[in-house]
């Protein structure tokens, strides 16, 4: 410790004979043994005038702080991010240490380029629990695999404790491979499961089917998203007859007062020129054919479904890549009538004039 002190002091006396001989040259502030303390006064209320008129950043080189170096007296001070420290630019001294990070959490890059991102990933209202961790059976040595099990069921009940959790937990897992089937986005996954939690805060789910009540909020969110899928589309993937998922749609719709926008034929066209095999030009052509049909009241009162599937059959004959009403039918799940009396009505509109 005493040779530290004397490297220390070493250290410090040169520091000031330097700063001495650069303040006598360039005529700026002296700082020696006699006026020490009157000009660190001095230069301690000049910073913080100044730092409270200009409100630099700590993040800058300039600190917003009053101290000055104990061992030089400077007040040229830098702080480090990634040690937390305030030191000295001209002796190097460690002024003070163990700061705490006041960043913002969404900064992501500082100014020297550095990630601070100090966080996880962000919540996911599709799981029940966001902070559960997991681990493999797979993985497991052999001589431990039965403890390994045991833990892995521990694990399990202690993430579902009450009946809410238990409830969630199922739920998510049907939503997850319902919209994995039927080839929704994340969007609507995550809209299906806020309704769904909606729904349990309002006890609208007790008595009820579980994947009967999340296949119904499913349903809706893809309406909301404008990313519609059919009741019988849902209802061949969940298990559930189109006569009980509708009723209980309108039942969560009702009470939870969800703001569902009316289905437009133009939003099952996409999907339905896809798994026809049409091309852009078709697709294009029968979204033209619907807007001057909405624009002539003619879909107003009709299935948006058989509109749709009328106006690609109609553009398919247009554009020379005619599919016959049968495929059309087995893709769109409406009947080969109800395609041929839609197509006849728009013939009679003249919708190309």
């Amino acid at each position: 410790m005493n040779n530290e002190n004397i490297i220390l002091r070493n250290k410090v006396s040169s520091s000031r004979n330097s700063i001495e001989k650069e303040s006598k040259t360039n005529g700026e502030f002296n700082i020696n043994k006699k006026s020490k303390k009157g000009d660190i006064a001095t230069f301690n209320k000049i910073n913080r005038s100044m730092m409270m008129k200009s409100n630099i950043s700590r993040n800058d080189s300039v600190i917003e702080d009053s101290k000055a170096c104990p061992a030089c007296g400077s007040l040229n001070l830098s702080f480090d991010d990634s040690r937390g420290e305030l030191f000295c630019n001209v002796c190097g001294m460690v002024v003070d240490e163990d700061y705490i990070d006041s960043t913002p959490s969404g900064t992501s890059v500082n100014k020297d380029g550095q990630n601070m991102v100090h966080h996880g990933a962000s919540s996911n209202i599709a799981v029940h629990e966001n902070l559960a961790t997991g681990f493999d059976l797979k993985n497991a040595p052999k001589e431990s695999r039965a403890r390994w099990r045991r833990m892995h069921k521990w694990n399990m009940q202690s993430r579902t404790k009450g009946s809410k959790e238990r409830n969630l937990s199922r739920a998510f897992t049907v939503l997850s491979t319902l919209s994995s089937n039927l080839s929704l986005p994340k969007s609507v996954r995550m809209e299906a499961a806020s309704i769904y939690r909606k729904a349990v805060r309002k006890d609208l789910v007790r008595g009820r089917s579980i994947p009967l009540i999340i296949s119904a909020s499913l349903y809706a969110a893809s309406r909301i998203c404008h990313v519609p899928r059919t009741l019988d589309e849902i209802a061949e993937a969940s298990g559930f007859t189109r006569k009980r998922l509708g009723k209980d749609y309108r039942f969560i719709a009702r009470e939870l007062d969800l703001k569902v926008p009316p289905v437009s034929p133009k939003d099952f066209l996409p999907k339905f020129a896809s798994d026809l095999g049409l091309s852009s030009q078709v697709e294009v052509k029968s979204i033209e054919l619907v807007d001057k049909a909405n624009e002539m009241g003619y879909s107003a009162s009709k299935n948006p479904t058989g509109v749709a599937a009328a106006a690609l059959y109609y553009a398919s004959i247009l554009v020379g890549e005619r599919r016959t009403q049968n495929e059309i039918a087995k893709i769109t799940n409406v009947t080969a009538v109800t395609i041929r009396n839609r197509y006849k009505e728009m013939k009679e509109i003249n919708l190309l004039d």
